[in-house]
C-alpha cells in the first residue's frame, strides 16, 4: 500500500511542477506597445547607387502589414505601372513592373502604410532611396501648407514639385495633367520636406488629393501654388563632414542638404462658377426654402397650374451670403401648389409642394392646434443688455398681426407701454425704444397673442427679465494700423477666440482704429488685403495664376480686460 502511495505522489509531481511553471510564466499585462516597427536591413541596401535590381526586400524587427498602400505609398519619379508591394512575415518586398529610368534618383515614400501586426503602430514617412546612376541626389525643398483664409496648418496635404522636362505640356499645366516629379505629405503642423532632388528649377504646389491620382483634376480639390519657380543648388562642400578623394568630395551616404529657405503655400478651393440647386424644402405651411450652390443676384418664382388669390402671395428673403432664399407664403393658397423657380439664365426648377393649409387664427387668438406658440427671442435672453445695443425682439417667421397694447415694460419706478417698431421689411425683427440706464433692472411682459405670423401662429405669454450692463464692464481697444505705401483697400476684422467676426471696418488710410464696448476676453485682429475692392475675401484661380487674397493676423492674440484701454501698433508689410 505504501509503495502505491509513493508511486501516486511521484506521478503527480510532474503535473504540479508543470502547473507551477505555467503560473510563473503567465503574462501579467504591462505597458502597451507604442513603438513603430524598426528597419533591420534592406537588400539591395538603402541609398544604393548603380541600382539594377528587379525586387527590393526590406526586413523589420517585428511582424508588419501594409495599410492603404495605394493611397499612402508614393514613388518619385512616378511610374506608369506601380510596383507590387507584398508583406511576408517581417519583410516587405517591392517588385518593379517596368524598366527604371537611367541616371535617376528614386524615392519610395511609404507614408503611414507600414504598421506593426499587433498594435497598428505606424512607421511614419519611411523612405527607401536608390539611384540608377552613380550618385544620390541630395537636395530638398521644405515648407508649410496653411489655410489661405485662417492660416491654420493643413494636415495630410501633398506637397509636389515639377520640372520643365515635358516636350508637349507647358510647365504650368503639368499639375493638371500628370503626376509630379517628387512629393511629400504634410505633418500635424502642416510642414513638409521633399527630399532627394537634383539641382535645378522646380514648380512647387500642394494638393488635397481626393481621388489619389496626384493630379489637380477635381473641382472640390483644394490647391496651393507659388507663382514663381524655385531654384535649388548645393552649397560649397563641407570638407570636415565628407569623405575627400583626390578628385572630388563625396557626401556621406545619408547626407541630405537642408534648404536655407522655407516656403509657405496657401491652400484654397477654387469657386466653381456652375450654379446648382442644392436643396428645396417646405417647412410647415408657410416657409418654402431654396439653397443654391453659389450666391444668386435674382430669383423668380411663378405659380404653375394654380392662381394665387393675391399678387403678393409670397415674401422673398435672402440670407447674408445670398445663397439661401426663403419664400414666406401668405395664407389663402391651395393645399397643393406647383411652382417654378428660376435663378439667372442657367437654372430652372419646377416642383410640387403640399402646404396643407389650415385656416389662420383670428387676430389676437393663438391657434389651439399648435403644439407650441410662435417663437420669440430677444437680444437680452441671457439676462444682460449691452449698453451699445438696442433691445430687440426676433421672430421665427414674418409677423402679420401685432397688438402694441400687449407689451408692458416694468422699471423700478414705472409701468408703461413701450414704443415698439419693426426694423426690417419682413417684420422678423423689432426694437423697443427706451432710454436704458446702466446697471438698471427691467422686466418686459409680452402677453399671449401679441404677435401672430403669416400662418396665424401666435406667441404664448413671455416674460423677459434683464439688466443693463455697466460702462466699466467693457474694455476698449485702440489699434494704430500703418498700411503699406501701396494704395488699396483693406478689410479689418475683430474676431473672438473662435474666429467669429465681432466688428468689421474698411480701411483706406493709416490711422487709429477704435473698438469700444468689448467684453473681457481674448480677441484677434485680421486684415484682408482686398485687392479687387469688393469688400470680401476672394479665393484663387490656378489657370489664371491668381493667388487667393492675402490675409494677415496680428500676433499674439489680444486680451481685453474690463474698465481698461489697450493701445497697440500694427505695421502691415
Amino acid at each position: 500500500m505504501r509503495n502505491k502511495q509513493v508511486l501516486l505522489v511521484l506521478f503527480l509531481i510532474p503535473g504540479i511542477l508543470l502547473i507551477s511553471c505555467a503560473r510563473q510564466g503567465s503574462p501579467s499585462g504591462g505597458p502597451k506597445d507604442i513603438t513603430p516597427p524598426e528597419v533591420r536591413s534592406a537588400f539591395p541596401p538603402d541609398r544604393s547607387v548603380s541600382f539594377n535590381a528587379k525586387k527590393i526586400t526590406i526586413s523589420f524587427d517585428e511582424f508588419i502589414q501594409l495599410k492603404n498602400p495605394a493611397k499612402e505609398i508614393f514613388i518619385s519619379p512616378p511610374m506608369r505601372t506601380r510596383p507590387k508591394f507584398k508583406t511576408i512575415g517581417k519583410n516587405i518586398t517591392v517588385e518593379f513592373m517596368e524598366e527604371l529610368k537611367p541616371n535617376s534618383t528614386y524615392t519610395i515614400n511609404f507614408g503611414n502604410s507600414i504598421i506593426d501586426y499587433t498594435e497598428n503602430n505606424p512607421l511614419t514617412n519611411f523612405e527607401y532611396v536608390f539611384s540608377t546612376g552613380d550618385h544620390i541626389d541630395s537636395l530638398s525643398i521644405s515648407g508649410i501648407v496653411i489655410n489661405a483664409f485662417n492660416h491654420q496648418p493643413e494636415v495630410e496635404i501633398i506637397a509636389m514639385v515639377y520640372t520643365d522636362e515635358n516636350d508637349t505640356i507647358p510647365l504650368d499645366s503639368l499639375p493638371l495633367k500628370i503626376p509630379p516629379r517628387s512629393a511629400s505629405k504634410t505633418t500635424e503642423d502642416g510642414s513638409f520636406r521633399i527630399n532627394n532632388l537634383a539641382q535645378g528649377q522646380y514648380k512647387l504646389v500642394a494638393l488635397q488629393d481626393l481621388n489619389n491620382n496626384y493630379i489637380f483634376d477635381l473641382p472640390n480639390e483644394r490647391f496651393a501654388f507659388l507663382d514663381s519657380l524655385i531654384t535649388i543648388a548645393p552649397p560649397e562642400p563641407i570638407i570636415d563632414t565628407a569623405v575627400s578623394t583626390d578628385n572630388d568630395t563625396i557626401l556621406p551616404p545619408a547626407f541630405q542638404i537642408v534648404p536655407k529657405e522655407s516656403f509657405t503655400l496657401y491652400l484654397f478651393e477654387e469657386i466653381d462658377s456652375t450654379q446648382r440647386l442644392l436643396s428645396k424644402k417646405l417647412f410647415g405651411s408657410s416657409l418654402l426654402q431654396y439653397i443654391f450652390r453659389m450666391p444668386v443676384d435674382s430669383v423668380e418664382i411663378s405659380p404653375v397650374d394654380f392662381q394665387p388669390a393675391r399678387p403678393d402671395w409670397y415674401i422673398p428673403e435672402f440670407n447674408k451670403t445670398k445663397d439661401t432664399l426663403n419664400f414666406w407664403l401668405r395664407s389663402g393658397l391651395p393645399d397643393t401648389i406647383r411652382v417654378r423657380v428660376s435663378a439667372g439664365d442657367s437654372l430652372v426648377d419646377t416642383t410640387r409642394f403640399f402646404p396643407g393649409r389650415t385656416s389662420p387664427a383670428r387676430p389676437g387668438k393663438r391657434r389651439e392646434s399648435a403644439k407650441e406658440g410662435l417663437k420669440v427671442n430677444s437680444s437680452a435672453l441671457t439676462g444682460l443688455l449691452d449698453l451699445n445695443k438696442h433691445f430687440s425682439l426676433f421672430f421665427a417667421s414674418p409677423i402679420q398681426y401685432f397688438d402694441p397694447g400687449k407689451l408692458t415694460l416694468y422699471t423700478s419706478t414705472d409701468t408703461l407701454v413701450p414704443l415698439f417698431s419693426f426694423s426690417d421689411s419682413l417684420r422678423r425683427k423689432g426694437d423697443l425704444s427706451y432710454k436704458w440706464l446702466e446697471k438698471e433692472a427691467y422686466k418686459l411682459l409680452i402677453e399671449d397673442s401679441a404677435f401672430c405670423d403669416l400662418s396665424g401662429l401666435c406667441n404664448d405669454s413671455i416674460t423677459i427679465v434683464f439688466k443693463v450692463r455697466a460702462l466699466e464692464d467693457y474694455g476698449i481697444l485702440m489699434m494704430d494700423i500703418a498700411l503699406p505705401e501701396k494704395s488699396g483697400q483693406y478689410i479689418l476684422q475683430l474676431l473672438d477666440d473662435k474666429e467669429n467676426v465681432m466688428q468689421e471696418k474698411t480701411l483706406t488710410n493709416t490711422g487709429i482704429n477704435r473698438f469700444e464696448y468689448l467684453k473681457p476676453g481674448n480677441y484677434m485682429l485680421k486684415v484682408i488685403f482686398d485687392a479687387n475692392s469688393n469688400g470680401k475675401w476672394n479665393t484663387g484661380k490656378y489657370n489664371k495664376n491668381l493667388l487667393p487674397e492675402r490675409v494677415e493676423y496680428y500676433m499674439p492674440p489680444l486680451s481685453i480686460r474690463a474698465n481698461w484701454d489697450l493701445q497697440e501698433e500694427w505695421k502691415l508689410q
